[in-house]
């Protein structure tokens, strides 16, 4: 019953409530949030804790998180019980505890392993515990829980009860066990048992070294106590607010940050860091950087940063850190434009007014409290101190400022910038909305003359030479020349944007190392007064890298300078002659300033960086005196596998498959600061040479050869440390083709093929004998057959020759044919002219009747039909049965159309087929004409030649 009003008690002190603290600080350590969607775990951090290899590790609901500065990885205990506490011991054995749980992991090929140690316990004693608290005690390890402990010695486990009465906490200073036994109070503990104190102290869960030979005690009810050796106690520093602050807050864990400096977390309101003294120098709590106000755990880390593990996440409070921020959560300030400390007060300039505070050397430990100046409101543009006077350059004019009020000295409006010729010179000069002003101290900043010179918006003004200066405007810069007796400007040179600085959008003269120069959007210029040109920066221009198109510069007295690009800062001081270009320490302030209207201020040995939230202090002197940790390599990593658990291999000297020859190297360095390190590597066997440095925490190689490389990584820091290096050995096999049972396979398939290749030469030997029989035979019968063929043509030739012949006789045969009928129808027709002539003894010509009979006998003669058969013979065995052709593809052809296609065909004349036909010419061109129409032939298609083409 006792042990579950206890377990009551405690879960209602870390419960979480709302609470309101009168402390007003703007100020603050650069925090940095790790959020549960980043280490992908459960919300509570119970405990934390750091190894010798600066790994950290979290005490988490869902286990134990790890970070090593890259890479967050979880692992639950046995049964997936959630964690509630962590050590790291110093031989490398992270002890865990939880739920009827707790053990230790060790490293196993990059991986922690886990071991419990609840099989050394009796059965069922541990079954209700919880393990809130792990102590290393030398050779010994104690795992605390709510009713009783567990000391681990020499692999054996010991359990260890209070007396009947319950525990709070067990807590170590020095060689000294503390634990809280209820309701008796705090007692140390060692092998005799348990001593109670002199005095009696109750709810205590912070024990700290103080001193040599006292120990600050936290309570949760009755503040802070020392703790002498005799065992007496007291509170501590009755005349600080701490103690009470912190019973207020609700003390729940601190830590000693050095020998006199103390954080302590609590449940309602973040952190408080204080001194020996009890002075609080800083408060770390939601409203300036931290997830929320409960912290349940806290360590100091190997480089001076405080870990919180949070009810809700897990913080980064970089307490030695050359960056201190002076954050405006709430928009109470607005975006900071200008920034000036003045007679022991700084000075923010916003596009809400003018706002003051106090500022001492030390103020970047201090709290500040910021103060509207009345009657500021509006647009601040410029903050600047003339003949030891402040002057601000605001949106409604130009004001004087004394202390804490102003006083208007002009009201044109839009002074966004004012220069002086000389140091102390009496007279300043104003570029403002609508052109230049000229003011005069005379006992007082007052307005002497608006020049009608220039009557346009000046953006930039720059001291030159005597009473000259640059003037930069929209379209052009001009340098001028100005009179004060009786106030006057003089145009002395004029470029032109457009002619003069072709494709530059912007331009802002400075001063380096004494020499006017140019900063523009494509490179640094400088003025040469000779020649009245602007030439390329060349030389400087290659040593700034990018910060060579800066749009602003800023001098330090000391000869040192800020270079401002796009957002970023860069440190540019000269050593040896050799530019030292520092950008890497200022990367935390990307994204955190006004684009265009960067600004920085140097307060004696800081620099003040304007933020669109406040502002940052900067230590320049502050030096990181730690030595960089080589880094850890985690493993390969198969490209092709880049979804859930891909890392394959670790270790000095690792085997990889040839399939899996594209690889990513996994590396990190514990390295926690808003400065990240950078990364070389190189892979011997593939490139031998340092890569340029790299954030990137992994590097992908493709198509690796097979072979053995060797990768080796080193880190390096902005302050120019080099880490030692780390490296890891690794083979990618040979392809399956290339290794030994393929090789192996590869011989014995060469024999066999050898065996069957000599099997095959011979019967390869044996066939090319018979095919070459074969073919001598083939040969043989070829050249018959091709003597056989020549003397078949040659027979065929004669045979051709001899139809030739016939056919050429045929076709005399024809023509004599046809020549004897026409000269038999010839005789015929002379004949009958004759015949029709004579006369008889009388004198008188042949009767009617005998011509008739005559006539008939002529006729008759003409047309035997014996001539056309013995022409129609000769002419078919000639022509291949030409009239059958003919008739068949032409029925309606008669015999006298056929013999007209006879005649035609041998080329007959008109008048011998007439004679023939026995008809006259021109009968023969009518059976012309009718016998085309029967063929159906075009105009242009010659009769004679379609037949002889049949």
């Amino acid at each position: 019953m006792m042990i579950r009003t206890i377990s009551l008690l405690f879960c209602l002190l870390l419960s979480i409530c709302c609470y309101g603290q009168s402390i007003s600080s703007i100020g603050s350590p650069h925090v940095q949030n790790y959020t549960k969607s980043q280490y992908k775990a459960g919300n509570q951090n119970w405990s934390i804790d750091q190894g010798q290899d600066g790994v950290l590790y979290a005490a988490n609901g869902d286990g134990i998180i790890t970070f090593d500065g890259s890479y967050w990885e979880i692992y639950p205990l046995k049964n997936k019980a959630g964690a509630r506490s962590v050590r790291v011991a110093d031989d490398g054995k992270i002890y865990a505890g939880g739920k009827a749980e707790f053990g230790y992991f060790e490293k196993k090929n990059g991986k922690l392993k886990y071991y419990s140690l609840t099989h050394l316990v009796e059965p069922g004693v541990i079954q209700n515990d919880e393990i809130w608290k792990i102590l290393i005690n030398g050779d010994s390890i104690i795992f605390q829980s709510f009713s009783k402990f567990y000391l681990l010695h020499q692999d054996k486990i010991t359990t260890h009860y209070g007396n009947g009465e319950p525990f709070l906490f067990a807590h170590k200073t020095g060689d000294h066990i503390w634990l809280e036994k209820i309701p008796s109070g705090l007692s140390s503990w060692g092998p005799n048992g348990f001593t109670p104190l002199e005095t009696r102290l109750t709810n205590v869960l912070v024990l700290l070294p103080f001193g040599t030979n006292e120990i600050l005690v936290g309570t949760a009810k009755n503040g802070l106590f020392l703790l002498n050796t005799n065992g007496t106690a007291s509170p501590w520093n009755t005349n600080s607010q701490l103690s009470q602050l912190l019973k207020e807050a609700q003390i729940n864990n601190g830590i000693k940050i050095d020998d006199n400096t103390f954080a302590f977390g609590t449940i309602k309101n973040g952190i408080f860091i204080a001194d020996k003294t009890g002075k609080i120098l800083q408060h770390i709590h939601k409203r300036n950087g931290l997830q929320n106000n409960t912290v349940l755990s806290m360590v100091l880390d190997k480089q001076g940063n405080i870990w919180a593990g949070l009810d809700n996440g897990i913080d980064r409070i970089e307490i030695n850190s050359p960056f201190y921020y002076y954050k405006d959560i709430f928009g109470e300030l607005g975006t900071v434009y200008a920034i000036k400390v003045f007679q022991d007060k700084i000075y923010l300039g916003t596009n809400q007014g003018l706002f003051y505070s106090s500022w001492t050397a030390d103020s970047y430990l201090q709290q500040l409290q910021f103060q509207f100046i009345p009657n500021s409101q509006g647009q601040v543009w410029s903050l600047e101190i003339f003949n030891n006077q402040l002057i601000c350059g605001h949106n409604d004019g130009t004001f004087l400022v004394k202390d804490n009020r102003i006083e208007r000295i002009s009201s044109w409006t839009g002074g966004w910038q004012n220069i002086q010729l000389t140091p102390d010179d009496p007279f300043f000069i104003q570029g403002n909305y609508t052109g230049i002003a000229l003011f005069e101290n005379r006992q007082g900043w007052q307005l002497n003359h608006r020049f009608k010179e220039l009557k346009q918006a000046v953006l930039k003004l720059y001291p030159w030479e005597n009473r000259s200066f640059w003037a930069v405007l929209n379209n052009n810069i001009q340098l001028l020349e100005l009179s004060t007796t009786q106030p006057s400007l003089k145009t002395l040179k004029t470029f032109s944007f457009i002619e003069d600085f072709p494709d530059i959008q912007r331009i802002t003269p400075t001063s380096i190392r004494g020499n006017t120069v140019f900063a523009t959007d494509k490179g640094i210029f400088i003025y040469d007064k000779v020649l009245g040109k602007f030439d390329v920066y060349s030389d400087l221009n290659k040593s700034l890298g990018s910060f060579a198109y800066a749009a602003s510069i800023k001098e330090r007295d000391n000869g040192t300078y800020i270079f401002i690009h796009d957002g970023r800062f860069a440190l540019v001081e000269w050593k040896d002659n050799n530019i030292h270009v520092d950008s890497a320490t200022f990367n935390v302030l990307e994204n955190t300033v006004m684009k265009n209207h960067e600004n920085v201020e140097f307060a004696a040995d800081r620099f003040l960086f304007a933020l669109d939230n406040g502002f940052v202090a900067y230590n320049p002197h502050f030096r990181h005196n730690l030595p960089i940790k080589s880094p850890i390599i985690k493993g390969l990593q198969d490209i092709s596998m880049m979804s859930g658990d891909s890392i394959l291999y670790l270790g000095i000297e690792k085997s990889i498959p040839y399939h899996q020859n594209n690889i990513r190297v996994l590396f990190s360095s514990p390295w926690y600061s808003s400065t990240p390190l950078k990364y070389q590597y190189q892979l011997e066997g593939y490139h031998n040479k340092w890569s340029s440095p790299s954030e990137i925490p992994y590097i992908d190689f493709t198509n690796l050869s097979w072979g053995t490389y060797v990768f080796k990584v080193r880190a390096l820091a902005t302050n120019g440390q080099i880490s030692d290096i780390s490296q890891i050995t690794f083979t990618i096999k040979p392809p399956f083709y290339l290794q030994w049972p393929a090789l192996l396979l590869y011989l014995i398939i060469l024999g066999f093929g050898f065996m069957i290749v000599r099997r095959r030469i011979i019967k390869k030997i044996k066939q090319d004998k018979l095919q070459l029989r074969h073919k001598l035979r083939r040969r043989q019968e070829e050249l018959l057959r091709r003597e056989v063929e020549q003397n078949e043509k040659k027979l065929m030739q004669l045979k051709n020759a001899q139809l030739e012949q016939e056919l050429a006789q045929k076709s005399r045969e024809i023509a004599n044919v046809a020549t004897n009928i026409v000269y038999k129808n010839e005789l015929l027709n002379n004949l009958q002219e004759e015949l029709l002539n004579i006369k008889d003894k009388g004198g008188n010509k042949l009767s009617a009747d005998q011509l008739q009979k005559i006539n008939k006998l002529m006729d008759n003669a003409r047309s035997d039909e014996r001539d056309w058969d013995v022409f129609e013979k000769s002419f078919n065995e000639s022509h291949e049965n030409f009239f059958k052709k003919l008739k068949a593809d032409y029925p309606s052809l008669s015999p006298n159309d056929l013999k007209l296609c006879a005649y035609l065909r041998l080329n007959m004349s008109s008048k011998d087929m007439a004679s023939l036909l026995n008809i006259t010419t021109r009968g023969v061109e009518i059976r012309r004409y009718r016998l085309r129409k029967k063929f159906n032939l075009p105009t242009e298609k010659n009769l004679t030649e379609f037949l002889l083409e049949r």
